[in-house]
Parts: C-alpha cells; sequence; structure tokens
C-alpha cells in the first residue's frame, strides 16, 4: 500500500469511528401551537417539530402536556458534526434560545435533578383568597410524598415533595421539585383555586396528597402552565 493510500485509509477509519457529539438545546414554545412536546403521527408536536429541523432524534427534559407554554425547556440530541443551528427553520412558536456542546454522559431527561413551573391563574380564576391557598400549600410541610396528586400513570414512581414553593397576590403561583407526575401541578393548581375561591377547605390539598387512588378533583387548564427552568448538577449543567 502506498503512503499516500495508508493516509486515505486512517482518515477513513477515523471518520467511522469517530464519536458523536452531545449538543444541548434551551428551548421556548407557545404549547397552544402544539399537541405537546412528544411526538405523535398526524399531530403538530415540539418534538416532531425539532426532529424534523434537525434530523436527529431530539430527547425533552419534559413531555408538556398540550396547551402547556415553554420558557426553558432543554432538549438533547447527539449528531456527528455540528449542525448549523442558525438556519434551522423552526414553526413560529418554537424559538431556539441558545445551545451548547454537553457533557458526555448528558442527558436532557435523565440528568435532571429539578424542574421549576409557573402557574398564572390570571385567566382562570376571579376575586379569590390567595391566603387560604397558601395555607392549603403550607399544610403539604413535611409529607414525603404527595402522591395523591397525580394523576393515573404506566410510572408509578411517587411524586416528591416541593422542595419551594411562592403564591403571589395577582395569583401567579411558582413550584420547585426534584420531579413532578402526570398532571400533578394542574392538579395542584385546579384544587389551590378551589380553595382560594371557598369551595374546600385549606387542610384538604393534604388529604387528597396522602390518598393512594387516583386524582378525581378540578385539574386546572393547560394554558396557564408554564416550564420555567430544568436543574441539574452543576458539573454538568451545559447552560452554567
Amino acid at each position: 500500500m502506498t503512503r499516500s493510500g495508508a493516509i486515505a485509509l486512517r482518515s477513513e477509519l477515523a471518520s467511522v469511528n469517530m464519536p458523536e457529539l452531545n449538543f444541548a438545546l434551551l428551548l421556548a414554545y407557545d404549547g397552544a401551537a402544539f399537541r405537546g412536546w412528544q411526538k405523535q403521527p398526524g399531530m403538530v408536536t415540539v418534538q416532531g417539530a425539532l426532529e424534523a429541523a434537525l434530523g436527529h432524534v431530539v430527547h425533552g427534559a419534559s413531555r408538556t402536556d398540550a396547551g402547556v407554554h415553554a420558557a426553558g425547556q432543554v432538549a438533547s440530541f447527539r449528531s456527528g458534526s455540528v449542525p448549523a443551528f442558525v438556519q434551522i427553520a423552526l414553526p413560529p412558536a418554537l424559538r431556539l434560545l441558545r445551545w451548547a456542546r454537553a457533557h458526555e454522559s448528558f442527558h436532557a431527561r435523565s440528568s435532571s435533578v429539578g424542574k421549576r413551573y409557573r402557574y398564572d391563574f390570571a385567566h382562570f380564576v376571579q376575586n379569590a383568597d390567595w391566603e387560604r391557598a397558601r395555607a392549603a400549600l403550607r399544610s403539604l410541610d413535611g409529607l414525603a410524598q404527595l402522591s395523591g396528586l397525580g394523576s393515573p400513570a404506566k410510572d408509578h414512581r411517587p411524586a416528591p415533595p416541593l422542595t419551594s414553593w411562592s403564591l403571589s397576590d395577582a395569583g401567579v403561583l411558582e413550584v420547585e421539585a426534584c420531579a413532578f407526575r402526570k398532571h400533578e401541578i394542574r392538579n395542584l393548581a385546579g384544587h389551590l383555586a378551589a380553595v382560594a375561591l371557598g369551595y374546600s377547605a385549606p387542610q384538604s390539598l393534604r388529604e387528597l396528597a396522602q390518598r393512594k387512588r387516583p386524582w378525581m378533583g378540578a385539574r386546572a387548564p393547560a394554558h396557564g402552565l408554564t416550564l420555567l427552568e430544568v436543574l441539574y448538577p452543576r458539573e454538568i449543567d451545559p447552560f452554567r
């Protein structure tokens, strides 16, 4: 084999064995334009739009429901080269805020150690007593899990307690936890609305959170919910 042939062979082998690069995306979207995050045949979804634009399988940190918005969704994917991000054609309701090369072990969903959401009651509840709702939230203190707030799902893992919450007099709720279960925040918001309007007692939220049976209470509309931030260990957080 000639020297030039050997060089060409080594170059070809190197390209074949080249490890894929890991990328992270920071995204915002108007949930009204999508049937949720998860790709579904014949439906416009966030994951479907991203995969069509990038040509790669994309993993999201949160599988937001239809109508739920995001200001800080994180997605990850692998590629053998750096995509031309500035040329990616996305729907108007979906924005790529930032992109970054991610740590080799980073995965948008499985690497997450927490999420922060906001629920805005402005178009859903009027003339409410939010101090009653705050009393309901305080009643959750000391509970090891909040599984009674989740809807039935194939994933039967318990719902962890809230790590922080705030509820303003304007009716804006922010909650953070290491994980949330199916419909948990919308179910929580639905019952807080019932409490704030005087239909339920503040202590009833604690009782519901401890139940083993599926959620049967009110569920707040999806359009009031926004994913604000996904949290990761500092050493692998691509946007720190």
